[in-house]
């Protein structure tokens, strides 16, 4: 294919020598005059591991070639990946003005042609700003150019090992409003080994940013245990080199499902057994210290989906913590059926695993204190839920209750909190939680 890369500096010199690489015709655009004359010579403008050898192989081949004619580029492309720079404001926002400027010439570009074209914007930028960028373009003249796409292609490269990044990415992901135009984009890749993602283009960004923001997650999670280990005269490269070899809980896609807030017996006192022992040892673990706050706000969340409905007869699947089990203790559903029953409303809970005669111990103790009286709520069969309540919430994950989302009657809402199925009925009947 014939390729034009807009913004020659590091996502823009490294995608456009490996298209080249791959055998697409690559032409790139850049208004220093310095970046075009370097890449032109056949080497590379910054430092980054086997890029310089890389363009010169390119370059020499005829398969890569810069320009800073807009206008150029775009006659002999059919496709043009933005690359430019999106820093940051001294807001926080993002700079999109460089992605403007050459909106604009694109625009105008294929105004002259009066061709279609796709644009793809490679930079990093936040779900909702492409339409802005369509639009310029169709501002610009790219009106001319009937049935020009903007679709969006994030990057996953690393500096210092940005070539093997780019030959074994853990995933391409495309964002376009038809199949059809990211199936087109997708032949740039057909070459690389990796799972190929086709979506919306919102969802594509949010994969970078959702990735981006894991990573600095996992950098001051990992920094904040190092802090807490080191004041108790433990070896915390240990402790994490250990920790890593768990692949069924830590370093998998456990957990990592958008749902309701956690809780049981282990996760809430360990946590505030940490983070006590921080604070006493002087020790700031603000990322820990704030885990329990942001949990809390999770059932907040929960409670306000469910008084937005309106209703006043609540339907409770689930009363424990998570399904197959019985444990009460610190789960977040007790304290969203504490808080409607405080609101007035009338309020019955299913759970096939709670039996209340069956409670002891500190399960019993648990409930007995948060809420005494929590007998007066159970039913027994999970049509006494649904044939008596407006508002029916699914607050755990127990298999059972997922067809229960496509059950609900006339004048019934679903809210549900986890998740439970694929299968969400459009309209005011079904409500997520984050979905």
């Amino acid at each position: 294919m014939n390729v034009s890369v807009f913004g020659l500096g590091y996502v823009g010199c490294v995608t456009g020598a490996c298209l080249a690489k791959a055998g697409h015709r690559v032409i790139g655009v850049e208004l220093q005059p310095e970046k075009v004359a370097i890449i032109n010579a056949g080497a590379a403008p910054f430092v980054e591991p086997g890029l310089s050898d890389l363009i010169a192989e390119q370059v020499k081949a005829g398969r890569l070639t810069a320009t800073g004619d807009a206008s150029e580029a775009i006659r002999e492309s059919q496709i043009s990946l933005v690359c430019v720079g999106t820093p940051s404001l001294p807001t926080g926002q993002l700079d999109v003005a460089a992605i403007e400027n050459v909106c604009r010439q694109i625009g105008r570009a294929i105004g002259e042609r009066q061709v279609p074209h796709t644009v793809v914007i490679r930079s990093t930028v936040l779900p909702g700003t492409p339409e802005r960028f369509a639009a310029l373009i169709a501002e610009s003249g790219g009106d001319g150019g009937r049935g020009t796409v903007v679709a969006v292609n994030p990057e996953f490269l690393r500096e210092g090992s940005a070539l093997n990044d780019f030959w074994h990415p853990p995933f391409t992901v495309i964002g376009a409003a038809r199949s059809s135009d990211a199936e087109l984009i997708a032949e740039l890749y057909r070459t690389i080994d990796a799972p190929l993602f086709l979506t919306e283009p919102a969802t594509a960004l949010m994969v970078k940013y959702a990735s981006n923001l894991f990573h600095a997650t996992k950098i001051v999670f990992a920094n904040e245990i190092a802090r807490i280990a080191k004041v108790l005269d433990v070896d915390s490269h240990r402790v994490m080199e250990i920790f890593c070899h768990d692949t069924k809980l830590n370093i998998s896609p456990a957990y990592l499902r958008p749902g309701y807030a956690y809780g049981g017996s282990c996760l809430p006192k360990d946590l505030q057994a940490i983070t006590a022992l921080a604070r006493e040892k002087h020790v700031p673990v603000p990322l820990l210290e704030r885990l329990q706050e942001s949990n809390r706000q999770q059932i907040e969340l929960g409670v306000q989906a469910v008084l937005d409905t309106g209703k006043s007869t609540i339907g409770v699947l689930g009363f424990s913590f998570k399904p197959n089990t019985d444990d009460l203790r610190q789960s977040p559903h007790v304290a969203l059926v504490e808080t409607l029953i405080g609101k007035g409303k009338t309020v019955r809970i299913f759970d096939p695993n709670i039996r209340f005669g069956r409670l002891m111990g500190a399960n019993r103790r648990f409930i007995d204190a948060a809420i005494p009286h929590v007998v007066e709520f159970l039913v027994d069969r999970i049509e006494d839920v649904l044939d008596t309540c407006e508002c029916i919430v699914v607050a755990n994950r127990d298999p059972s209750f997922a067809p229960v989302v496509d059950a609900v009657g006339d004048g019934q809402v679903i809210v549900d909190l986890v998740g439970i199925t694929p299968s969400r009925p459009k309209g005011d009947r079904y409500r997520g939680l984050g979905w």
